[in-house]
């Protein structure tokens, strides 16, 4: 059996943050005014079909908006308490050079309209490796997109809560502007599959100030 798995990425993931192409710009979302933050948040799991989960128990990290922009930036994330079971043996799970346990990420996120009234967040990861003890290395790379579950569009607050859900191996949320973004991992030189992110306890991003979503 293959052992693929997906990055945490988020949550947020939280983030390995994101990309997103101009063609979106239409359905983006602002929050006003939108400053550096923290992230924090419980963990979660990163499932691949007919493999094992790897799970993670906290979040953490840093994030900024683009000089100028309310809405699009970058964010490096650590995911710590990471392992996965294997025939009945728990494997330790890292990214290189990390300690044992921590997967690093990076990248860019965009905030978005996922549907009429309902904010959320488009990650994009950069290329990431995850290493587990004994198993052949996981390469992942693609996107997530998340829910925004607080503040509602219109509402203000220093915190920016997320949400990633999944069925299954199937990330809950997939397209954007009639547009697929799917979670892709492989293992070793196998082939490249869609993967799921499940924030277990949701990810948050506080600010100093008080921010205003501003979804119109």
């Amino acid at each position: 059996m293959s052992k693929k798995f997906m990055v945490l990425a988020l949550a947020v993931v939280s983030a390995a943050f994101f990309a997103l192409p101009a063609m979106a710009s239409a359905q983006e979302i602002h929050l006003e005014p939108a400053e550096a933050f923290s992230v924090a948040g419980s963990g979660g799991e990163l499932r691949g079909e007919g493999e094992p989960t790897i799970t993670c128990t906290t979040t953490g990290g840093t994030g900024k908006y683009d000089t100028g922009s309310t809405t699009t930036g970058t964010a490096t994330l650590d995911f710590t308490g990471c392992h996965t079971s294997v025939f009945g043996f728990t494997a330790s799970c890292n990214t290189s050079g990390a300690a044992s346990g921590t997967i690093t990420s990076s990248g860019a996120f965009h905030l978005i309209t996922i549907s009429s009234g309902v904010p959320g967040v488009l990650l994009t990861t950069t290329p990431t490796t995850i290493i587990c003890a004994g198993i052949s290395n996981i390469a992942v790379t693609g996107n997530v997109i998340g829910t925004i579950t607080s503040p509602k569009c219109g509402e203000s607050s220093k915190v920016l809560t997320l949400s990633f859900t999944a069925t299954g191996t199937v990330q809950n949320h997939l397209t954007y502007t009639g547009t697929k973004y799917d979670l892709l991992s492989k293992t070793g030189s196998g082939e490249n599959k869609t993967s799921s992110l499940v924030s277990t306890g949701g990810v948050t991003n506080t600010q100093a100030n008080s921010g205003k979503l501003n979804c119109t």
